[in-house]
């Protein structure tokens, strides 16, 4: 007979990508609780608008395409994207040895995340405008998760230790899924969510992902 023991619930989570998870949470929860006049402010430094600017930007055009991580467009959007990164973001900071002690990791994590934030926000830009759509608001980390997830498809969701090729049987298999959600999401919607999901974005971030596997990989 064996003894079981307990684990702490995030006991597995790298301490990186809960400090992500608690910035994302806090400036999330402040965005959309807090006074209109510092909620706007937050979402006018932080939101990429496309097209024409509804809000004020005080940091100019630029920074939003890294810092529209951080704001979200509800309580269902922001609970998504948390859960994602504790559940795609954890195998990935594991395989990057992402901890203080081992600073490149970490930063190889944090590229990924953001890089494929902007891949994804990018990609989203040239979407609209191929649809003729003037103006839109692009908040979430959903870009940066996939592309966290990009990273995980190469490694077969942590079969092996090393990213698989680009253009593998077994990388192509499990990109399809994500490919044919978004697909799915782009010609009926998301359930329960009002706003138009930015599925453009979703598919950049997950590209980008895969394509930064190889350099991000750990030398073992």
């Amino acid at each position: 007979m064996t003894k079981m023991t307990r684990e702490p619930v995030f006991g597995d989570v790298p301490a990186l990508v809960l400090v992500l998870c608690g910035v994302i949470l806090a400036i999330s929860v402040f965005a959309m609780l807090g006074p209109a006049s510092l909620s706007n402010g937050v979402l006018g430094a932080s939101a990429v608008q496309i097209g024409k600017v509804q809000i004020p930007q005080p940091f100019g055009p630029l920074p939003p395409y890294m810092l529209h991580v951080f704001v979200h467009g509800g309580w269902l959007h922001l609970g998504m994207n948390i859960l994602g990164l504790l559940a795609f973001g954890s195998p990935v900071a594991r395989w990057l040895g992402a901890t203080s002690e081992h600073w490149r990791g970490a930063f190889s994590f944090l590229l990924v995340f953001f890089l494929s934030a902007i891949a994804g926000a990018l990609a989203e830009g040239v979407a609209l405008a191929f649809s003729g759509t003037s103006d839109a608001i692009l908040v979430g980390a959903s870009g940066g998760l996939m592309g966290l997830i990009g990273v995980l498809v190469r490694l077969s969701y942590g079969q092996v230790s090393h990213p698989l090729p680009l253009f593998s049987r077994t990388v192509i298999m499990a990109m399809i899924p994500w490919i044919a959600l978004n697909i799915l999401i782009a010609f009926f919607g998301a359930p329960g969510v009002s706003a138009a999901v930015a599925w453009p974005a979703h598919l950049g971030g997950l590209f980008a992902g895969a394509l930064m596997a190889d350099l991000i990989a750990p030398r073992r």
